[in-house]
């Protein structure tokens, strides 16, 4: 591995109401409206995460139709309440749009008609354009209603976070697959070539905040995929490391600005696995089947896994190592991105019947406590104890569950206290494994609630 400083820098200079069922959800979503050292390459020691025993649970929330009209609509972005993507309404007329949950109206970017890859984060939108020489990156303010293009050509597959604008270059070499990373500061008009290499760099992706960026490196015929990571020091200076590289290939990276999201076949079958971007153990998220496409924001990772012959949408949450499934449409759902604002969760994804059309499923993140405490009863039940003492176990965790409802924190917390004495009553009527493995949970949520 080589950890690598860049400090090369290039100076350059319809309107459409969605109807009712908008409208209902203004109220539950209006608090979307606010509001996100050196990386060093090492051997990385794995740790699986096992979902619960019991069937991984369905989140509840609304499923909302962003755009399901004539033509087609795909690759949607997603940003508290808006949404972007791109719509191909009649054929040859390619334009990005992009939805408002809080009034509930569509609208489309001014462009050229060869408008594709949509990218969003805040008020800003970014997109590809088509041109004579080949295609140049759009930034769109959704705020000011203000149009930049951005100087240069061959900038592609853009990515926004902060006051960076990241985007594959191919300036610089003609063959297709020899792309370069980019990234563009607003604020300072830099541009800086991140990548140096006749390689193929791809699928970048930036934090929030912009302080981070990873992208798949690939060798020319699309192979041999590692996942590569630059961390902003200062104002247009960036280190540059390999973050992942295994026998397997590394695909699909995206970043919270903490830890980093990808997946990888080393296994035989693609799985996604997710580490700090400062460096620690790997944590791959164990599945049956193939799993594809992760996005992350906040706490939770979003991905599609496959479930008999389609693909839905599942949810991890980092903080209590739970996993939901979000999705179970007849067909398969195309995850296009995650954002979590003011503890409101919104995923945008598309779908394909007689076209292809976008739909969005907004949700409160669950509680992570009461996953934990609901997983706890399992497991009590799961031992096969006397009626009786069963009964006097579950009861101080339903009485923690009913606490959490009301928001009482210092009686759920006092609940889990009773239960743990009770184990430690038991004596013989548990093993001593049964009873370190209850105490142990207690203990994991009584951290998850704060508890003194």
């Amino acid at each position: 591995m080589r950890t690598i400083c860049i400090f090369i820098r290039n100076h350059s200079p319809l309107l459409r109401s969605r109807g009712l069922a908008a409208l209902l959800m203004i109220a539950l979503l209006a608090s979307l409206e606010a509001g996100s050292g050196l990386v060093v390459a090492r051997p990385q020691p794995r740790s699986g995460v096992v979902p619960q025993a019991n069937p991984i649970p369905l989140l509840a929330g609304m499923v909302q139709a962003v755009n399901a009209g004539a033509g087609d609509q795909t690759d949607p972005r997603v940003n508290c309440n808006l949404v972007t993507y791109a719509d191909a309404d009649t054929p040859g007329n390619n334009r990005v749009h992009y939805y408002d949950f809080s009034s509930g109206l569509d609208f489309a970017t001014p462009g050229n008609g060869i408008d594709t890859q949509p990218a969003i984060a805040g008020k800003l939108i970014a997109f590809t354009e088509g041109d004579p020489t080949g295609s140049h990156i759009v930034l769109f303010d959704t705020a000011t209603q203000f149009r930049t293009d951005l100087a240069g050509p061959a900038g592609s597959k853009a990515a926004l976070g902060g006051n960076l604008v990241a985007f594959e270059d191919r300036s610089f070499f003609v063959a297709p697959n020899m792309s370069e990373i980019s990234v563009y500061d607003q604020d300072t008009g830099v541009t800086t070539r991140l990548t140096n290499d006749q390689l193929f760099d791809k699928s970048v992706d930036v934090s929030p905040t912009g302080n981070v960026l990873v992208w798949e490196k690939c060798h020319t015929d699309g192979t041999a995929c590692d996942i590569y990571s630059a961390v902003q020091t200062a104002p247009d200076v960036f280190t540059v490391s390999a973050l992942v590289s295994s026998p397997g290939e590394e695909r699909d990276p995206h970043t919270n600005g903490q830890f980093v999201v990808y997946t990888s076949d080393r296994s035989g079958l693609i799985h996604v696995y997710f580490q700090p971007i400062g460096g620690g153990s790997e944590t791959q998220i164990i599945l049956s089947g193939n799993q594809r496409n992760p996005k992350i924001s906040g706490n939770l990772i979003a991905f599609e896994s496959e479930v008999g012959t389609e693909y839905h949408i599942f949810v991890y949450d980092i903080t209590s190592g739970s996993l939901y499934q979000a999705t179970n449409t007849p067909g398969t759902e195309f995850l296009g991105g995650i954002t979590v604002c003011n503890g409101i969760a919104r995923i945008v994804y598309g779908t394909s019947s007689a076209d292809w059309d976008v739909y969005a499923f907004t949700f409160q993140i669950p509680n992570a406590a009461l996953s934990q405490i609901n997983n706890l009863i399992a497991l009590v039940r799961s031992f096969g104890l006397a009626p009786r003492i069963q009964s006097s176990l579950i009861a101080p965790l339903q009485a923690a569950l009913n606490a959490i409802a009301v928001s009482d924190n210092a009686t759920a917390c006092s609940s889990m206290t009773t239960f743990i004495n009770l184990v430690q009553a038991q004596g013989k009527k548990l093993t001593p494994a049964q009873a370190s493995q209850l105490i142990s949970g207690a203990n994991q949520i009584k951290a998850t609630l704060g508890c003194p």
